[in-house]
């Protein structure tokens, strides 16, 4: 039996967890989480090896230097491609349904099936058994609401009317929607783009500087873009592809755009070689003016007709 070592919050080190096995909710590989006690949550499970080999010296064990990383994870990543593999692709809407038929259906769809693990030879199977333990987290139910529409029917009275006038609890019918998805989305990342949690984080911040926004006299409005973008970068790592583009229209990044338009423009403005240009050859160009002095232009108006010129003349004889 192979060991590792993790890295795991010291509360789930004796709680009875289990490890799930499931599709990605953005690349549908195969991905390994541990449940929290009592369904409260879930922890991804990651294997860091490095990008070299390493190795751990333990006592008087050796082993390979790979090492599992938990990290906790909000259910509601997992909960949307459920959700969103129960919207019909037809345009007509689904009906209500009870919870628990929805969560029934989910279990039992071959969409999250896998191959069984280290068969990667083998067939898919037909369902995923971890999906059916999945469900039944308190935290994903709680999250799969959030993606659904809901809508409350109210029951009959009884008839006779029970004594202390108790009303009948009514029934709660569920229907995942796109839009709902969208909206907790937004919250999410209208969140993390806040500032107040925005800047906890180096590397989001760290991007603004690499695209010139964090310079005095730079519109706040330019910079929110900016941060709204960077938020769902972030959270897209955990959502289906097919959803992100609906998420990233409900925001306005129009001047933004043209911002990074104009950086780029001016770096390949910057970095292009000088190039001189070369005179054509086979045509005649008009030689350039001089400039000369006011007395050699003075001289040039004056009158020489029929001056004498014995003087000049009498210069250049011969001596006898």
């Amino acid at each position: 039996m192979t060991e590792y070592i993790a890295v795991i919050k010291e509360d789930l080190l004796d709680a009875r967890g289990e490890y799930l096995r499931l599709p990605h909710p953005r690349t549908g590989q195969p991905q390994l989480y541990l449940s929290h006690p009592d369904g409260a949550g879930l922890s991804e499970v990651t294997k860091v090896s490095g990008a070299q080999g390493r190795t751990w010296f333990i006592g008087d064990t050796i082993a390979p230097g790979s090492m599992l990383v938990h990290q906790p994870l909000d259910v509601l990543f997992l909960a949307i491609p459920i959700a969103l593999d129960l919207i019909p692709s037809a345009k007509a809407p689904a009906p209500f349904q009870p919870l628990p038929d929805l969560l029934a259906t989910a279990s039992s769809s071959s969409a999250f099936a896998l191959k069984p693990a280290f068969s990667p030879s083998a067939a898919v199977e037909s369902y995923n058994a971890d999906v059916q333990r999945l469900v039944q987290l308190k935290a994903f139910r709680r999250a799969f609401k959030a993606c659904c529409d809901k809508r409350s029917v109210d029951a009959a009275p009884p008839s006779p009317p029970p004594e202390g006038g108790e009303k009948a609890k009514g029934q709660t019918y569920y229907r995942p929607s796109t839009d709902a998805i969208v909206r907790v989305l937004r919250r999410k990342v209208d969140l993390l783009a806040s500032p107040e949690q925005f800047n906890k984080f180096d590397h989001l911040v760290r991007g603004l500087g690499r695209d010139g926004l964090l310079g005095a006299g730079v519109e706040e409005e330019l910079v929110q873009a900016a941060r709204n973008r960077a938020a769902i970068e972030h959270v897209a790592q955990f959502l289906p592809p097919t959803l992100l583009p609906t998420l990233v229209a409900t925001y306005e990044f129009a001047a933004l755009e043209a911002h990074d338009a104009n950086r780029a423009a001016a770096a390949a403005a910057a970095a292009a070689p000088v190039v001189n240009e070369k005179k054509d050859k086979g045509v005649k160009r008009k030689a350039p003016v001089k400039e000369t002095s006011r007395g050699v232009e003075a001289l040039k108006k004056v009158n020489t007709t029929g001056a004498q010129r014995s003087m000049m003349a009498g210069f250049f004889k011969p001596k006898k």
